[in-house]
């Protein structure tokens, strides 16, 4: 049981569901390669973003599964309100990195409409067959994975957001903003489901396999179908993701604090972090008064 994890979340917690537009599309079509003209940090941003909509539906749909198991009138009331406002907010992300797959597919990526059917064939069959609680516990995980990720970027390596296309770097600040507020509403519904710390460990081990398989063959896919995965964008893209800065070895740290038994989302607070270092960028989208 989660009797350690005590509730964290800030007295303060606002979540805001905030449904914008950004033109992916016309972007890309002028400027392939939109992030710092450079084809290997490009596609991996395409290849990370790619296993997003079929994932947030995954996430939408354990939510709603263990909400209903519990019964919503067993749960807090400001649990409940977050859940539902997590899963607007989770629409929308889905509906915008549908729009992102849809511009790479009209580019002449054409399997990245493959690589999605696969991964909602998954979902289905999960939803289907795999209990609630289990599929709580790898959403739990993955939200602690956008989270982290969020934490990364801010603290240590905001040049891969400044890098971006003003679009896609719009797109990819409002994602981190709504899924730092949203990123305990899965761990306090599964400590609600009475879940464990060695399923929470099993959903860590899943999700992060998982996560690493669909990215992989997506960014390299994406790189060989422009004829780029040659010998030094291979030691690029293994700098980007390993190297001493590496994406993956440097949110290492991030990802294991997942493993404390009594590990809360809201032992950091990367709101204020956040606007401090990107709050110019935010402004320009109206959001500082819903931050």
């Amino acid at each position: 049981m989660f009797s350690a994890n005590k509730n964290k979340t800030p007295k303060n917690l606002t979540l805001t569901a905030r449904e914008v537009d950004f033109d992916l599309q016309q972007e890309m079509e002028t400027n392939r390669y939109w992030h710092s003209d450079d084809p290997v940090t490009t596609h991996f941003f395409n290849a990370l973003q790619s296993t997003f909509p079929e994932g947030e539906r995954f996430f939408i749909d354990s939510a709603r599964d263990v909400q209903a198991k519990i019964g919503k009138e067993n749960l807090p009331t400001e649990l409940k309100e977050h859940i539902e406002t997590f899963i607007r907010q989770e629409a929308y992300h889905g509906r915008h990195h549908e729009s992102w797959t849809n511009a790479l597919t009209s580019l002449g990526y054409g399997h990245m409409e493959a690589f999605s059917d696969e991964l909602k064939t998954m979902r289905l069959w999960a939803k289907e067959n795999i209990p609630a609680e289990y599929r709580l516990s790898m959403t739990t995980a993955s939200e602690h994975f956008t989270a982290s990720m969020a934490h990364f970027f801010i603290y240590r390596r905001p040049d891969l957001l400044r890098g971006a296309a003003k679009p896609f770097q719009q797109l990819l600040l409002y994602h981190a903003l709504e899924e730092l507020e949203h990123k305990a509403v899965c761990f306090d519904l599964y400590q609600q489901s009475k879940g464990g710390y060695s399923l929470r460990m099993l959903g860590l081990a899943v999700s992060s396999f998982d996560i690493m398989k669909h990215v992989s063959e997506r960014h390299i896919y994406l790189l060989k179908k422009d004829g780029l995965w040659n010998f030094t964008n291979r030691i690029k893209a293994l700098n980007l993701i390993w190297g001493k800065k590496g994406i993956a070895r440097q949110l290492i740290p991030y990802v294991l604090a997942y493993t404390k038994p009594n590990f809360h989302p809201w032992d950091t607070d990367e709101r204020s972090m956040l606007m401090a270092s990107f709050g110019d960028v935010i402004d320009t989208m109206g959001y500082s008064s819903q931050v």
